[in-house]
């Protein structure tokens, strides 16, 4: 858009980190009115997800006089789940507290419709924090998008971190190898792509899986954010199994790129469900993976009727999630 930006971040400096175009400062400057007003800017990105540890940097750009918008990748729960720790409870009306005077300095905020019909009904926040909602869930980067020449084949793709280490349990690796193999049985011509690392326990279960299975579940490994476009452009559905998300970038880029979507109908979900609104996807019935591939082999008959359409997919989701289009909302 031709205007100047740098990111700024606290030190230190890493040795794989990057130095160009990149202000590095001690922390607590970052807390300092006079700091921020001294680099001579106009506006700052914060993101902070409205976490009330960062509520003295927001106040500190506001006082500064800076347009400030506060970005939440946010999937609109205010309140704990049902089975969360008694502490969590505990804590959630004192966090809520001090998250709402975090936004309270924003003169924008990113997030999702989602998210501010969360802020709208609940009596901490209100129509006061969720007026300043902009919708810009996931900024995706403007190469996801229709290809020309590109066909969309029998192929459903998953995009996610399958490892298997315990903070990556989010994504429920060996779920979505089931749901895999639950897709293949019922439908004997799609084909299944997994993309991202692949995890010891997900290779164990898919070495489990007959030969016939097997020749249509293909484990892809890692691929580079510039091959993704063409990945989706080829396939006509993406899964997301995870437990829960607060947008779901993979989910976000696959739709740009025309493709439908299958979630869960988890509750620490909603915001994926509401990105199967406009003809763009389903949501299984239940948590498992065999409704989870009926909602695929739904959304692959709906694909095969004329139903889905990669253009009206694409051109839906475009201007919510392409970042050039969000941001030209904010700094008009």
């Amino acid at each position: 858009m031709g205007i100047e930006s740098k990111c700024i971040m606290p030190l230190p400096y890493h040795d794989s980190d990057q130095r160009e175009g990149i202000i590095r400062t001690e922390y607590k400057n970052l807390r300092s009115v006079s700091w921020w007003k001294s680099l001579g800017i106009d506006a700052v990105i914060l993101y902070s997800w409205g976490a009330p540890k960062y509520t003295l940097i927001a106040r500190a750009i506001h006082k500064a006089g800076l347009k400030l918008v506060i970005h939440m990748d946010f999937g609109g729960n205010l309140k704990p789940s049902k089975n969360a720790s008694w502490l969590k409870i505990i804590k959630s009306p004192f966090v809520n507290i001090f998250r709402s005077l975090h936004l309270s300095y924003a003169d924008v905020i990113t997030t999702s419709p989602v998210a501010a019909e969360s802020f709208r009904s609940h009596i901490l926040y209100g129509e006061k924090i969720a007026s300043k909602v902009f919708n810009m869930p996931a900024p995706v980067s403007t190469n996801f998008h229709l290809l020309p020449n590109i066909e969309k084949e029998i192929k459903v793709v998953c995009v996610g971190r399958w490892s298997d280490d315990k903070g990556d349990q989010v994504k429920r690796p060996l779920f979505m190898i089931n749901v895999a193999k639950e897709i293949i049985e019922r439908d004997s011509m799609v084909q299944v792509e997994i993309y991202g690392k692949i995890g010891d326990k997900v290779k164990e279960r898919y070495e489990k899986l007959s030969q016939n299975i097997k020749n249509r579940i293909h484990l892809m490994g890692y691929a580079l954010n510039h091959t993704l476009p063409e990945i989706y452009n080829k396939a006509q559905v993406a899964i997301c199994t995870s437990r829960s998300e607060s947008t779901h970038i993979a989910s976000a880029e696959a739709m740009c790129c025309g493709c439908s979507l299958v979630v869960p109908p988890r509750p620490t979900l909603k915001i994926l469900h509401w990105y199967t609104t406009q003809n763009s996807g389903s949501i299984a019935a239940e948590d498992t993976p065999e409704s989870m591939a009926m909602a695929v082999i739904t959304e692959l008959q709906m694909w095969r009727e004329g139903k889905r359409c990669a253009e009206h997919i694409a051109n839906c989701w475009q201007p919510i999630f392409h970042v050039n289009q969000a941001i030209k909302q904010i700094f008009k």
